[in-house]
């Protein structure tokens, strides 16, 4: 990208040894960068980048801060579950023995509440699960009956209406039977069409 720039000297007649051509830049070379970077980019790419960098450049501070902050972690969980141990039992020694007792004695009574209603519930799965024996007993017993008097085996599947297809589908030939489906266009030898 040049301009060339006509340079005539003042005062005289315009001849060729007059004219001076020069070559000069429109724009010097420092003003242009040679290469070109996008300066608004979103927030949250250029934190992202800024992150990446760090790693990059100081990975090994990373793993270290990481390894420090988990110990921190962990020093301070088991530092607050003392604390909240020796509170609760601070609580429980101020108490009076009758107290004690009392509080005991009530818990006592919820896990026997608990353990009756288990229990009740596992008595009547029980019964659940002996009648089930029961009715598949009975009929392995009528199935074999009937095998011996030479009815044959009851069907193992349920027999009921068919909620996925109608009795009279064919998929070739559209829904249902209203005649607007697939055409064949092969000939056929009714139709005639010569064939030998």
């Amino acid at each position: 990208w040049y301009q060339r720039r006509v340079a005539i000297t003042a005062g005289r007649a315009m001849s060729d040894e007059d004219v001076i051509i020069e070559d000069e830049p429109d724009v010097a070379p420092s003003d242009h960068p040679t290469v070109l970077t996008n300066n608004n980019t979103p927030f949250f790419w250029s934190l992202v980048k800024y992150v990446w960098t760090f790693v990059e450049s100081n990975g090994y501070l990373c793993i270290i801060g990481a390894v420090v902050a988990y110990y921190v972690y962990q020093k301070s969980v088991s530092y607050l579950e003392q604390k909240v141990k020796k509170n609760r039992n601070d609580v429980q020694s101020n108490l009076s023995a009758q107290e004690q007792m009392d509080r005991m004695e009530a818990m006592r009574r919820a896990r026997e509440k608990l353990q009756a209603e288990v229990d009740k519930a596992s008595a009547i799965e029980a019964e659940k699960i002996k009648e089930r024996e029961e009715k598949q007993r009975k009929e392995k017993i009528e199935d074999w009956e009937r095998h011996k008097r030479g009815e044959g085996y009851k069907s193992k599947t349920k027999a009921g209406p068919s909620t996925l297809k109608k009795d009279n589908f064919n998929p070739l030939m559209g829904s249902g039977s209203s005649g607007g489906g697939f055409k064949s266009s092969r000939p056929s030898p009714s139709r005639g069409g010569g064939g030998g």
